[in-house]
């Protein structure tokens, strides 16, 4: 179902983690973080984009998207157990459905990373009110696939996290990441999504992703 709301533009981004130093424990320290005023608005929306390498540190799609799976799990949890809320891969027409698999679709990226690659990811995540979580995942989720995956023909991982499972204050959001950000065709990778992989990324997501949530709503 749609409904009209008050749409609102990005106005100001900000650096979230600034002057971080990198840290194996928290993949946030990986990447510069731009994100919304915290006190703008209800709608919050963060973009990073995982390099390489950074500030020394050497990156992997795998390591990054393998945290963001198992969250807030004891020390000896497997790799990519999956103790986030939900967890799913889009992809675009055509790609192979192999890479649906997250750990798949990340062990590629880093496998196929060409010489001097520009990118491993392109992070997004979204924060909202919400009722229900699937009511906020479905929202993400549709944007995500409609806004993004399709007509720029990449691969997305949703991860879903609620914090207050564990007793955090912290409010429930949905990560976004985009696989390279390279476009995905049945000849596997291929060249780069540059409006993806730049600083003007946080603004062009930010506003479509206000339009589109404005006239959208989950019965």
């Amino acid at each position: 179902m749609r409904t009209k709301a008050k749409r609102a533009a990005v106005t100001s981004s900000v650096e979230v983690n600034p002057g971080c130093l990198p840290d194996p424990a928290n993949p946030h320290s990986w990447l510069v973080l731009t994100g919304d005023d915290a006190d703008r608005e209800a709608t919050r929306v963060m973009y990073g984009c995982l390099r390489p390498s950074f500030r020394g540190h050497l990156n992997s799609a795998s390591a990054f998207a393998a945290a963001k799976l198992t969250v807030g799990a004891p020390p000896d949890t497997p790799p990519w157990t999956l103790t986030a809320a939900r967890a799913e891969v889009l992809l675009p027409p055509g790609a192979d459905d192999r890479l649906s698999d997250p750990r798949v679709l990340m062990e590629t990226v880093d496998a196929e990373l060409p010489v001097k690659a520009k990118a491993l990811l392109a992070y997004l995540t979204f924060t909202f009110p919400t009722a229900r979580l699937h009511e906020q995942y479905e929202l993400v989720r549709d944007f995500t696939r409609r806004l993004i995956v399709d007509p720029f023909e990449v691969a997305a991982l949703l991860v879903q996290h609620a914090p207050h499972r564990a007793g955090s204050a912290s409010p429930p959001h949905v990560h976004v990441l985009l696989a390279g950000p390279r476009r995905l065709t049945p000849l596997g990778f291929g060249e780069w999504v540059t409006p993806l992989a730049t600083d003007k990324a946080h603004a062009l997501v930010g506003n479509a992703f206000r339009a589109f949530q404005g006239d959208w709503r989950q019965v």
